[in-house]
């Protein structure tokens, strides 16, 4: 398949449906005067959810086959096809079925699941307190983006630069003719010189070469413009040969399946999870390109993220147009998301925290058989609502609760506003807060929640600073570099703070990675090196690098 069939399919709008905010619980005479539909999204293509990224929590060795981690992305089925008569579901859960819910005042009748009940390990991998108890950025980076990752990208690269050379005919006077194969040392200068284009921001990438005093920088020294540019354009984590025309997000290869088996491996989620969505800015051409009218970057591709405290992301979908199969059958996008997402943590206790998108009582139900709390807003629409909280006029902070014969919480609380949460683990008591010097009532329930969807807010925040994506055509380049120098570092960053016991910002944290991945010397040295570490009653092993990924237990 030449670039250009493979432009074509990617320009191609495989269904014009739109199923992204389709909601069979939707119930439009129930919409009055909804507090939350300002949030409701509009979205250009349909639902299609690729790429699941996870780690089972009851085993924390190494995944040997991607094929234990993402059952989505490389699916062979077409677009345009109707799925299959006999399909084996990957997941076991099955549509819940309509029951006749019995609404009664909230009565504090709360089910009481036990956390970590089987003992599975959770928070950080010990092996990193063990080893990396003095370690530097760039150990904690490597973590995270390992060389094993590294020269995948350096094999696709090379192998994507032969095909250009042998597929065009380039001008004489083209950067390209001068392309010799890169390395694993020369990648990660490149990705050093990308961070640092976000930590000093120009106009354009041409300046950081400039001999004028006003734009002066030291990237001559490192990488010449002419190789620097080369490696811009044919940067690449698949190969074009064995393309899948109906998985759309093959350009991405395993880049991001690696970095989030990865995460897990070195850090397992504790008691609360929140669920939500990202939007990696994006002007191009994309048949699955989202419009959010509520975001700060309203065009681009959406991202949908698992993220633990403090902003932490281990698992992660990419949006990608309307679903072939909908294997979970759950009856709307937002509850398939989630228990897609959170399937590897359940039946352990946990709590997940989502927005109003994804939330209904029937997740919440479905969630109780798998022993985990859900809490989060509710859109007034939906048809399992009481319609005794929903329709009820309230002053500034009343509050009216019902609870289900499944012991689900509605509760609907008027501050500024009417909001409406949903809950299986809490009940209607009020807690008291000072604000600005005043003590404030306000229901637990609402307190919890701000709590638990910090994270993922946090982890976008951080990832926004010195920020070093660039307007691209090609938006897998900028969903993988996304994944490479963004979420990755920012997952580095709570390793090194968590083990090293010390503070440091982002930006701090950035310019120490670039310093020491721009040093060819550093590099070549944590590449070849070999460490024996010892401890009681055995011996770890690393024989390329000292990221975490890479210790072994001697049979």
């Amino acid at each position: 398949m030449n670039p250009y069939e493979i432009n074509e399919m990617l320009d191609s709008d495989f269904d014009d449906d739109d199923d992204s905010d389709k909601d069979p619980d939707y119930n439009t005479s129930a919409f009055e005067d909804d507090s939350d539909q300002h949030i409701i999204e509009t979205e250009e293509n349909g639902d299609a959810l690729s790429g699941i990224y996870y780690f089972n929590d009851e085993n924390i060795n190494r995944t040997e086959s991607l094929a234990d981690i993402s059952h989505i992305s490389g699916s062979e089925m077409s677009v345009d096809s109707p799925p299959p008569a006999n399909i084996p579901s990957t997941i076991p859960h099955q549509a819940p079925q309509q029951i006749d819910r019995q609404w009664r005042d909230d009565d504090q009748n709360i089910n009481i699941y036990t956390f970590n009940t089987n003992n599975s390990n959770i928070g950080l991998n010990p092996d990193l307190i063990d080893t990396l108890q003095d370690g530097t950025p760039l150990d904690f980076y490597q973590c995270i983006v390992s060389n094993d990752i590294i020269h995948k990208i350096v094999i696709e690269t090379n192998k994507y630069a032969a095909q250009l050379l042998s597929a065009r005919t380039i001008s004489p006077h083209a950067r390209l003719n001068k392309w010799h194969d890169t390395n694993e040392c020369e990648i990660k200068q490149f990705f050093g010189l990308l961070i640092w284009t976000g930590l000093v921001s120009l106009p354009s990438y041409h300046l950081y070469w400039s001999l004028s005093r006003i734009y002066s920088t030291q990237f001559g020294t490192i990488m010449s413009r002419n190789r620097f540019e080369c490696l811009m354009k044919t940067i690449h984590f698949s190969d074009n040969t064995c393309a899948d025309p109906t998985n759309r997000l093959y350009k991405l290869g395993t880049v991001i399946d690696d970095i989030m088996i990865n995460s897990n491996y070195c850090m397992q989620p504790d008691q609360s999870m929140c669920i939500d969505e990202s939007l990696v800015k994006f002007m191009g051409r994309l048949a699955f390109k989202q419009y959010i009218k509520n975001k700060r970057d309203r065009f681009g591709i959406k991202e949908f993220k698992l993220c633990i405290s403090p902003c932490y992301t281990i698992a992660m979908k990419v949006y990608c147009g309307k679903e072939v199969n909908n294997m979970l059958n759950l009856g709307n996008v937002g509850s398939n998301i989630v228990m897609e997402l959170a399937e590897p943590y359940l039946d352990n206790g946990r709590t997940i925290f989502v927005d109003n998108w994804y939330s209904s009582v029937e997740l919440a139900e479905l969630l109780q058989s798998k022993n985990t709390y859900l809490v989060g807003t509710l859109r007034c629409n939906r048809k399992s609502n009481p319609k005794e909280v929903t329709k009820k006029k309230l002053k500034r902070g009343e509050i009216v609760s019902q609870r289900s014969s499944s012991n689900v919480l509605v509760l609907k609380w008027r501050d500024k506003r009417d909001l409406v949460m949903v809950s299986s683990k809490h009940d209607s008591a009020l807690t008291n807060l000072k604000i600005r010097g005043k003590i404030v009532q306000k229901p637990t329930v609402v307190v919890d929640y701000n709590i638990g969807k910090t994270s993922i807010d946090l982890s976008d925040q951080m990832t926004s600073y010195s920020n070093p994506l660039r307007r691209s055509q090609k938006w897998y380049r900028k969903v993988a570099l996304d994944a490479l120098l963004n979420i990755s570092v920012v997952n580095a960053l709570v390793l090194f703070q968590k083990v090293t016991s010390s503070k440091m910002s982002i930006t701090v944290f950035r310019s120490t990675l670039v310093e020491q991945l721009i040093n060819k010397e550093t590099i070549t040295e944590i590449i070849s090196q070999k460490h024996v570490l010892e401890k009681a009653n055995r011996i770890i092993v690393s024989t390329k690098t000292i990221g975490i990924e890479n210790y072994q237990r001697p049979s």
